[in-house]
């Protein structure tokens, strides 16, 4: 069993997004909010996979992602974790 497929792949469009596609997505989520995922590329008319729009949302289009290289403050922090408790967690 399981859950059924988020799409039927017919027509659906893979490869780069466009910045229009991004506006598309964008402007939807603000409306509306993050949510019913499966709902995005029909009520947009967006070509692409519902999974495709939610991790294009959250991986690039979200705002508060933070883009770029660490701060001094972020690693003075890393190093001093990594010297406290070194690598516990890769050891589990």
């Amino acid at each position: 069993m399981g859950r059924p497929p988020c799409c039927d792949k017919v027509g659906v469009k893979k490869g780069p997004w466009t910045p229009e596609e991004d506006l598309m997505l964008v402007s939807y989520i603000q409306e509306h909010g993050p949510g019913n995922w499966r709902a995005v590329p029909t009520n947009t008319g967006l070509m692409r996979c519902s999974k495709s729009c939610r991790l294009r949302w959250t991986n690039y289009l979200r705002p508060g992602i933070k883009r770029g290289n660490f701060t001094d403050q972020e690693e003075k922090l890393i190093v001093h974790l990594q010297a406290l408790l070194g690598n516990r967690i890769a050891d589990m």
